[in-house]
């Protein structure tokens, strides 16, 4: 691969040769997650929950993680306090006006506590502020759901139990000052339950908008309500608006929303079903679904996103404005039910229109395991033009890191949009070929079939150079770019096919060293 000179600012003009790279570790910890991914032009800065066992406890802890352009890792530190379990979901991860990195999350001990957390770039702790819930010591339950910043001001959005033996949750924000003051504190309930998945600041006229939802889903066990909710607030937390989604259909929460240019919001969200388990017992399964609200908090055109499989699990974990500001695009997890003969965890990522029509899709199948699940936590624009996303994968009790890059159109092996149809960036159309990076290798093997007419159902194999076969699969999702662990194999060269009816049709050589 290539290293790009570094740029500073995103510029409409893409470039043609980004770095792109799949790195998939717990970097020697028993268990990693990473939660929020900040890029700049030099490097990116990621946080994480860890496990640790140094003080011959299990206890939960942060991380704050530093790689270069490559997904090499620069540094790694690490917050790990005994008895206390310190975890920084994936809130929002914010460059502070002094120069540090403020990012929040959860904490407990005797008591459950959220935290505002300031990093120095180097990763030493500058700053940790515990807060308890509203409603302390009556109830202490409270969650940390979103962080932003409001001028000089850091806002904590969660939820809260606002009575103490219902179950029942509202909305709270905390707004703190950069020394972790609490300055104010704003509560909102309903007659069913809030809860906060995002907030984003509108610098037109000085407010937050909020979202959630309304929901009555952790009161009931069948006849499920369900509403997207999204409300703004001026700086003292006053309501100035709301929308509710549409009465007698089941929406899900926010969970991400991006401001557009005209004033208005673009939200990630799912559109759902109520599947009856058995006569008393329902059971809420979404798809994905995007929508925007104009400037008078109206909607004026949604999409529903499925992608090619028929699935259950599909959700959006985050949504971006794309970076040549032709659209969104969205990265999150399915769950696939076709490829390979049995369900299977995937990822994707793809793209919308500023009108949100359905430009592109990119999917990432993980071959080795059954249980392979991956899930996009965060999502940013890098300034190159591309994106960055940072996640994890797991099967059974190991647990990785995840930390991918693509391009601007939303590759992981370059040139992958040559065939996406009417509205591919490129005029020639390629012929069946497999496309392999990088090449050489070292731990993955990205690979992936393109063709202008894709079969529906795809074999592929990899044998070595004496023509012994080491992996075999097949797939009814030939779109896929396909993920193969090859950091146990042995160095030397390696050659993979794609077969028709046990004819090889194309064989492509790649090098692990």
């Amino acid at each position: 691969m290539k290293k790009l000179s570094t740029i500073f600012c995103f510029i409409p003009i893409l470039l043609s040769a980004q770095v792109t790279f799949n790195v998939q570790s717990n970097f020697g910890f028993p268990y990693l997650k990473l939660t929020n991914v900040l890029p700049t032009d030099t490097c990116y800065y990621v946080t994480g929950v860890v496990t640790d066992t140094a003080t011959g406890q299990t206890v939960l802890g942060s991380v704050l993680m530093k790689f270069d352009l490559l997904g090499d890792t620069i540094s790694t530190k690490k917050l790990v306090v005994p008895s206390k379990n310190y975890f920084v979901w994936g809130l929002g991860l914010l460059p502070s006006s002094d120069g540090s990195l403020i990012c929040a999350g959860e904490a407990t001990d005797s008591i459950d506590k959220v935290f505002i957390l300031k990093y120095t770039t180097d990763g030493d702790t500058q700053l940790i502020k515990e807060f308890t819930s509203p409603n302390h010591p009556a109830s202490t339950f409270v969650t940390a759901k979103s962080l932003n910043l409001f001028g000089d001001k850091i806002v904590l959005a969660g939820t809260y139990l606002p009575v103490s033996g219902e179950v029942q949750l509202d909305i709270y924000l905390n707004w703190v000052d950069q020394f972790g003051n609490l300055i104010q504190q704003n509560t909102y309930g309903s007659s069913i339950s809030d809860q906060i998945a995002s907030t984003l600041f509108d610098a037109s006229n000085g407010s937050i908008i909020m979202g959630g939802s309304q929901t009555n889903s952790n009161l009931t066990f069948q006849n499920f309500i369900s509403r997207t909710y999204v409300f703004g607030v001026d700086s003292l937390g006053n309501k100035l608006w709301e929308y509710l989604s549409p009465q007698g259909q089941l929406r899900d929460r926010v969970y991400s929303m991006v401001k557009t240019p005209d004033d208005g919001v673009v939200i990630a969200s799912s559109k759902g079903i109520e599947y009856e388990v058995n006569s008393s017992v329902g059971q809420l399964r979404w798809h994905s679904y995007i929508f925007k609200l104009n400037e008078n908090h109206q909607q004026v055109w949604g999409r529903e996103l499925r992608g090619v499989r028929h699935t259950g699990g599909t959700g959006v974990a985050k949504v971006v404005t794309a970076t040549d500001r032709a659209g969104f695009v969205a990265c999150g997890n399915l769950l696939e039910d076709k490829s390979f003969g049995e369900p299977k965890y995937g990822s994707w990522v793809f793209k919308v229109s500023n009108q949100g029509d359905s430009l592109w899709a990119r999917y990432f199948t993980f071959v080795e395991g059954v249980d392979r699940y991956y899930e996009p936590v965060d999502m940013k624009a890098t300034p190159d033009g591309g994106y960055v996303i940072v996640g994890q994968s797991n099967e059974g009790l190991e647990n990785l890191g995840w930390l991918m890059k693509l391009d601007s159109f939303g590759c992981l092996i370059p040139g992958c949009n040559a065939n996406d149809g009417p509205n591919a960036t490129t005029e020639k159309k390629v012929e069946m070929t497999l496309a392999i990076y990088p090449n050489p290798t070292s731990d993955f093997l990205n690979f992936e079939l393109r063709s202008p007419i894709l079969p529906q159902r795809a074999s592929f194999r990899i044998v070595d150079a004496k023509g012994k076969v080491v992996k075999e699969l097949q797939s009814d999702s030939p779109r896929d770019t396909f993920i193969v662990p090859v950091r146990e194999w042995a160095n030397g060269i390696y050659f993979i096919q794609y077969l028709s009816e046990d004819q090889i049709l194309i064989t492509e050589k790649f090098i692990k060293n």
